[in-house]
């Protein structure tokens, strides 16, 4: 990609207030299966079973993001969870022990399978959510729990055909959203490179950066994703997998720029990207050349191959992962919100549960404290909205069915961000849900006062737990940091030896660099308080990345054995001491080599200065203040 270096003009931009954006398509999609397996099932066989066909839609709340081929069999493990937890919580009902028993197992686990399947959307939530409801019902004989779970499983079966309707469509649909917003993000950041350098002092990047840092390496996990396990990828795929391959040499290319200064960024790559953004969101394909000479159709690099289910499992239970103490806290907050559910004279026990449970997920990017606050604005102005609405009507079954759908869709059409909104929004749901399900029952009004009372004790419990089991231990922080440092070695080890990036070992180690990122993101989202750890690691984040970049886009050398020998020996080095203790740590600085002792591979000089930040991030990690951790999950 070329252009000229002319000066665009510097447009002011007033941040106005604005609500969040729509998703129509999914909005309708949503609305249009819960209220046909509400109503239908309502209509046959009444409005206690039309409330368990509904309580299978909140599938719906998973899988936007992910591409179809991945989307469609985790979907379907998260359809039979859904069922057997319902099933599990409708057996335990009345017994207080089975009950604390069957939540406690069914929260931690389902936190740990979402997390280990990487699924997109509000982590257990609502597994725990439909087991609660469970085992809140009357207790039942095994024919009644095995037809309820069977109308449970008409509505999963429905939403998953809903999640899965887009295919028909645009079966790269996922992927292509997923690339535009990678290319969007660049040309943002290429072009506040470029004004930055044109300003005295020059301006600061890191915001953007990140931001496209992040946009990028979602892109690759989502086109991760959609490969499966075909060997011979389809056309469309590779043509993405191409792009981004030129895209990832833009990004070098403008870092390069942003930390070195090495030239300036052309005037017309922002908007040529943006331009390419136009023509992947519409189905096309972009013509980028002349592209950068490193640009080059690498298939299948970096993509890494794919892990067993029993790999996966083995991985999120080792210690480099963060998910076995994310699952504690959960299924530890939900465990003693049952037993105090039931201990209190509390209306509706599940909720305790529920709200333990909704105070340790969802809220990408937010503290346990930050969601909280948000979800209990969006419980308490939901409430509210309830009771005034219902002291002037009282919705009978097929009204009930018509609020419920319409409120329902409109929350599933929300970004992931607007946790308040989608709060705000899905608490007249439950509560026209458990309406409709209580025939006879105290009424709309007393239900919404003993959801606000019950939801609030619940999410207490879910800040003690946060207190309690304090985010995730630091030693699985460095074991990640070492395991990516000591694979990214082995990569550049291959490579300058044999002349080639190799695949086997360029793909593991991208996977190693995916876990880390996965820690990095997880850190500032599970400490009760900040910390700062995520801004320590950033640098060595991005370090790390841009040597895989060079690995990746560094073309063919002149095998150079020795040079291979001592940048993995280096590498191998910083891992030790990345092992030791955080960046910046003295357990980490006592174990790093001098800085003289840094490789100057004579046949890739780019790797040195790359190789030497590796080593300044993990001895002075100084980020620039007011860089926040990346945006989104992956």
């Amino acid at each position: 990609m070329t252009g000229g270096t002319a000066r665009e003009p510097l447009r002011r931009r007033v941040p106005l207030l604005r609500p969040p954006a729509l998703d129509r398509w999914r909005a309708a999609r949503s609305a249009l299966t819960f209220g046909l397996c509400f109503g239908v099932v309502t209509a046959v066989a009444g409005a206690h079973n039309g409330v368990l066909a509904a309580l299978g839609c909140y599938v719906d709340a998973y899988g936007a993001r992910d591409p179809y081929p991945r989307r469609g069999p985790v979907l379907a493990l998260l359809c039979t969870g859904l069922v057997l937890a319902f099933a599990a919580g409708s057996l335990a009902a009345g017994d207080v022990w089975a009950m604390t028993a069957v939540l406690t197992v069914i929260a931690a686990a389902a936190t740990l399978v979402v997390r280990t399947l990487h699924l997109s959307g509000p982590g257990s939530y609502f597994v725990v959510l439909v087991s609660a409801l469970a085992v809140f019902l009357p207790p039942r004989d095994l024919l009644e729990t095995a037809t309820g779970a069977g109308y449970v499983a008409i509505g999963a079966s429905a939403s998953w055909l809903s999640a899965m309707s887009g295919r028909l469509v645009r079966p790269y649909g996922p992927e292509e959203r997923s690339v535009v917003a990678a290319f969007r993000s660049v040309a943002a950041f290429a072009d506040a490179t470029r004004r930055a350098a044109d300003t005295h002092p020059p301006g600061d990047t890191t915001s953007t950066g990140r931001s496209a840092c992040t946009a990028v390496h979602a892109t690759w996990s989502a086109l991760h994703d959609a490969r499966g396990r075909s060997v011979t990828p389809a056309p469309r795929r590779r043509e993405l997998h191409t792009l981004m391959i030129r895209l990832e040499a833009v990004l070098d290319a403008v870092q390069s720029t942003a930390e070195r200064g090495a030239g300036p960024v052309p005037a017309a790559w922002g908007p040529r990207l943006r331009e390419a953004a136009a023509t992947v969101q519409a189905g096309g394909h972009p013509d980028l050349r002349p592209a950068p000479d490193a640009a080059q159709a690498l298939w299948p690099l970096p993509l890494p191959p794919h892990r067993s289910l029993g790999a996966e499992l083995r991985h999120a239970l080792s210690s480099a992962s963060p998910a076995p103490t994310i699952a504690l806290r959960v299924g530890l907050a939900v465990g003693v919100g049952t037993v105090l559910g039931w201990a209190l004279p509390l209306m509706h026990p599940a909720w305790v549960a529920v709200g333990a449970a909704a105070a340790l997920q969802g809220g990408p990017g937010q503290q346990p404290a930050q969601r909280v606050g948000s979800r209990l604005v969006g419980t308490v102005t939901g409430v509210a909205i309830t009771v005034l609405v219902a002291q002037v009507y009282q919705p009978g079954v097929w009204a009930t069915v018509v609020l419920a759908t319409t409120v329902h869709g409109i929350s599933r059409g929300l970004p992931p961000s607007s946790l308040l909104a989608r709060t705000l929004l899905n608490t007249p749901v439950a509560l026209l849900l458990v309406n409709v399900a209580l025939t006879g029952g105290p009424g709309l009004e007393s239900l919404a006062a003993y959801r606000l009372l019950d939801l609030t004790l619940g999410m207490c419990l879910g800040m003690a737990a946060a207190w309690l089991v304090r985010g995730v231990p630091l030693r699985r922080v460095c074991a990640a940091v070492a395991a990516a440092v000591t694979a990214t070695g082995h990569a550049l080890g291959e490579r300058l030896a044999t002349g080639r990036a190799g695949v086997a070992s360029g793909g593991a180690a991208w996977r190693h660099m995916t876990d880390l990122w996965t820690m990095h993101a997880s850190v500032p989202a599970e400490e009760f308080r900040s910390t700062g750890t995520a801004d320590v690691l950033w640098p060595t984040v991005l370090a790390v990345r841009r040597l895989l970049a060079r690995n990746l886009l560094g073309g063919p050398t002149v095998p150079a054995p020795d040079d291979g020998a001592r940048v993995s020996g280096h590498l191998s080095s910083l891992a030790g001491a990345a092992g030791a203790g955080l960046p910046g740590s003295p357990a980490c600085r006592a174990e790093l080599p001098s800085p003289g002792r840094t490789p100057r591979p004579a046949h890739d000089p780019e790797l040195h200065p790359r190789l030497a930040a590796l080593r300044s991030a993990l001895d002075h990690p100084a980020s620039p203040p007011g860089a926040g951790p990346p945006d989104g999950e992956l």
